[in-house]
């Protein structure tokens, strides 16, 4: 198995566990009210998907043809994509930010972020996967 598979499995592996974890502080705020924070509600769905999408990922890569680096660039981009953008919703959850477009916060500057790693690591593996076919 190469790198670039192991990377995504374990980041894939990692953001599925902590999306669970997030279930429950989830849990335990929509036990006291209707609805929880739309943010942590982002948190825990995104860390479950974007878990299961890496874990997908690493099976994709077996088709690409691209130099062994270039593929582990490629997947450490898409894990530190997850990573930035599970992070922006956490933070903006704990800080209890309303409209993180409008106050500019933390969180989005996480998820701009996050943007250009999962765009770029994303193209890299479909130009290597288109390649490999």
């Amino acid at each position: 198995m190469d790198v670039s598979s192991k990377v995504l499995i374990v980041g894939g592996a990692f953001s599925l566990f902590y999306g669970f974890l997030l279930g429950l502080p989830l849990t335990a705020a929509r036990m006291k009210a209707p609805a929880a924070s739309r943010h942590l509600v982002t948190a825990h769905l995104s860390a479950i998907i974007q878990g299961a999408t890496l874990l997908a990922l690493a099976s994709v890569m077996t088709f690409s043809d691209l130099p062994e680096r270039v593929e582990t660039v490629a997947a450490a981009l898409l894990v530190g994509g997850a990573v930035l953008f599970v992070s922006g919703a956490i933070v903006n959850w704990r800080q209890d930010i309303g409209d993180h477009f409008a106050e500019r916060s933390i969180g989005w500057r996480l998820f701009a972020a996050s943007g250009p790693a999962n765009v770029i690591g994303a193209a890299t593996v479909l130009v290597g996967v288109l390649r490999g076919l």
